[in-house]
């Protein structure tokens, strides 16, 4: 593969499967070059450091998130459709972006030590703005319960669907079964009626 964009979206590419499986510090410039055909100081023609790699598939990875949350509040019409719909997104993510999901959760100390995790942060924190506008919305018409604070609905949710990538039962329901089955769970409980 020649210089270009193709052996840049390699570099990424690869470096997100390594950072997941290894961490960001156990991988080094010249495994990256090594597993994506790239003389590690060639590497630097594509980004100036590894941590510009994070960055990127970081970036990239939160970007996707905004899409498709500002995708679901453009088509839903009920707070409780938004919460549905951002819940199976989700999951999409965990399913589409493996790699970067795990890069987010398990080197959060590596990021925050390398001055990564600001601007991570601060993207989350306007994704996060999704979630408790439905969730708000849904108070005010009386469509979700007034009296289990919104934050702690948010965090419960948010928790539950990122901790699901470990969970070993996941792989036994296609994603759109899981999610009806969480949607369930989160709205209706688990108390028998």
């Amino acid at each position: 593969m020649g210089p270009g964009p193709d052996r840049r979206e390699q570099i990424v590419t690869v470096s997100a499967t390594l950072f997941a499986t290894k961490g960001i510090a156990a991988t080094t410039v010249r495994e990256i070059g090594e597993t994506a055909g790239v003389f590690s100081g060639s590497l630097y023609h594509y980004f100036p450091a590894k941590n510009a790699i994070v960055a990127e598939i970081l970036r990239r990875y939160l970007d996707d998130i905004h899409t498709r949350f500002a995708a679901v509040t453009a088509r839903t019409h009920t707070p409780e459709a938004t919460v549905r719909g951002l819940i199976t997104e989700t999951l999409t993510v965990i399913e589409l972006h493996p790699n970067p999901t795990a890069i987010y959760q398990n080197d959060r100390t590596y990021l925050r030590d390398n001055g990564l995790l600001e601007p991570v942060d601060r993207s989350s924190r306007s994704v996060r703005e999704y979630w408790l506008a439905a969730i708000r919305e849904g108070v005010a018409d009386g469509s979700l319960r007034a009296d289990v604070p919104a934050e702690i609905f948010y965090r419960s949710v948010r928790d539950s669907l990122w901790a699901t990538m470990h969970w070993p039962i996941r792989a036994e329901h296609s994603k759109e079964e899981f999610a009806e089955l969480l949607i369930t769970l989160f709205f209706n409980g688990f108390a028998a009626r």
